[in-house]
């Protein structure tokens, strides 16, 4: 088992944001993570990242315990994520956000970036050539020397995630990766996910609201309503399941009387 988190709790003083979820993704898998509004999904992410700490539960990635450590310790394990609102270096060029997340795998240290030793030299060359063939990849090599925010939204998107690459995660967190896209763009993604998975041996944990997508790229699924484990099967399980419909037809009703 590569991830899994169990009896998963955080409370926020009277508010129980996740209660009692448990779940897990095997190597190379991707998984879903669904639900209304106000789920929780987010609040999942925010757990396994250490972003926050549980009230109660375990968090384990290839059998090591998550809980206690900080954001930068669980990516350096191999576990990274992207963000719901897109999270940039913007004054950055594009090059330079790929580049400075390379920088999380560079073995040298302090002393030989002030003196410039051959283990420093190697090592910037690399991570260089390792940006330059991610925006590549990812189709924005023409465009490494803009600035980040001038970039289209989708290519935000795509930056975000090739960021992501370059620290080479194992588990790779996806929140809302087609948030504000279009249908064609949305196509686009399924297959960019897609490429992603074979092309960096990455397995993938993705938090979207668009179906199509979802229902599109994953094996499995977990729903989550009122920080509850709704629901948990296949995307045509999960399709048909009473509770599930029942859970998102209560968020539609709710948004149309508002």
């Amino acid at each position: 088992m590569l991830f899994e988190v169990e009896n998963l709790t955080i409370k926020f003083g009277g508010l129980t944001a996740v209660d009692d979820v448990t779940m897990n993704v095997d190597e190379g898998e991707i998984v879903g993570l669904i639900g209304p509004n106000g789920a929780g999904k987010t609040t999942v992410f925010n757990l396994v990242t250490g972003v926050y700490t549980p009230t109660s539960g375990q968090i384990r990635f290839r059998g090591q315990n998550l809980v206690g450590l900080k954001p930068n310790q669980i990516a350096k394990l191999g576990v990274v994520r992207t963000f719901q609102n897109i999270r940039l270096f913007k004054t950055l060029t594009v090059y330079e956000n790929v580049r400075t997340a390379g920088h999380l795998r560079v073995p040298y240290r302090l002393p030989d970036a002030f003196l410039h030793t051959p283990r420093f030299d190697v090592c910037e060359q690399e991570t260089h050539e390792d940006a330059l063939r991610l925006l590549d990849m990812v189709g924005l090599l023409s465009r490494k020397d803009e600035i980040a925010s001038s970039l289209p939204y989708g290519l935000q998107r795509r930056l975000e995630i090739a960021r992501a690459l370059a620290t080479r995660p194992k588990l790779l967190l996806l929140d809302e990766p087609a948030a504000g896209m279009n249908p064609q763009e949305c196509v686009d993604l399924i297959e960019f996910i897609r490429d992603v998975k074979r092309d960096f041996d990455t397995t993938i944990l993705i938090i979207e609201h668009h179906m199509d997508v979802i229902m599109n790229i994953c094996e499995r699924m977990y729903v989550l309503n009122f920080g509850k484990l709704l629901a948990h099967g296949t995307p045509a399980e999960i399709q048909v399941n009473p509770k599930v419909i029942e859970a998102y037809l209560g968020e539609a009703q709710t948004d149309a009387e508002d």
